[in-house]
Order: structure tokens, then sequence, then C-alpha cells
């Protein structure tokens, strides 16, 4: 969970200097499309600060304040997996106005993500 909380924070923090350079340099496949800037930022903020919350539940687990099971540490990184890159699938591909088809993965990611939680506070050591 370590190394993929910090090789996943690294990667979304370029793609965020990168959305940010294009806004910067004013290109136009960025800035003509709300759409698109939208989800790729929203894919940028989801990306950094999920992967903060797995860095923070893999210390909690080094540190045993949480027992973490398997399948909950499965299904925590592929929620924290799942979010962001639907965000940029919904923003790289998408329709008129509305948001590309890999939305879908933001919902299941997030119920996936509120599940991992709560188990999470459930196994919590006092």
């Amino acid at each position: 969970m370590l190394k993929q909380a910090w090789a996943c924070l690294a990667g979304w923090i370029a793609f965020g200097l990168l959305v940010e350079a294009m806004s910067g340099y004013r290109i136009p496949a960025l800035l003509d499309d709300p759409i698109r800037r939208e989800m790729l930022r929203l894919a940028h903020a989801h990306g950094t600060l999920l992967n903060l919350v797995l860095l923070a539940a893999a210390i909690c687990a080094r540190l045993e304040l949480v027992r973490i099971e398997s399948g909950v540490a499965i299904l925590l990184r592929i929620a924290i997996i799942s979010i962001p890159v639907g965000f940029l699938l919904a923003g790289v591909w998408h329709f008129k106005n509305d948001p590309g088809i890999g939305i879908l993965l933001v919902p299941v990611g997030g119920v996936l993500l509120l599940w991992s939680c709560i188990q999470l506070a459930l196994s919590t050591r006092n």
C-alpha cells in the first residue's frame, strides 16, 4: 500500500502540473472544453487526496493502529484508483454536454471507498 500510495501520489501531482501547464499556455483542447477542464481537475484533486488517504491507512496499519484485512485493503486500493481514473476517462472522451462513460467508475469507487472506511473504522484499536 505504501508503494502504491507514493507512486500514484507522484503520478497525480505530475498530472496536475500538466493540467496547470495546459491552462497556463492556453491550450485550446483544455480551455475551450469546460467539461474536459472540470473532469481533469477533478481527476487530479481526487487522485492526489485519495492517495494521501491510502498513505495514511498504510501508516496506520504499519503502526498497528488499525488491522486491515487483505480484502479491505484490495477494495480500498481499487477505490482509490477507480475514482480519479473515472474522472480522467470522463474528461478525455465525453459527449457534447455530459461526461463520458468513464464517469461510471466514480460511484462504484465511492461505494468501495465508503465500505473500506467503515471496515477500517470498525477495526481501529483503542
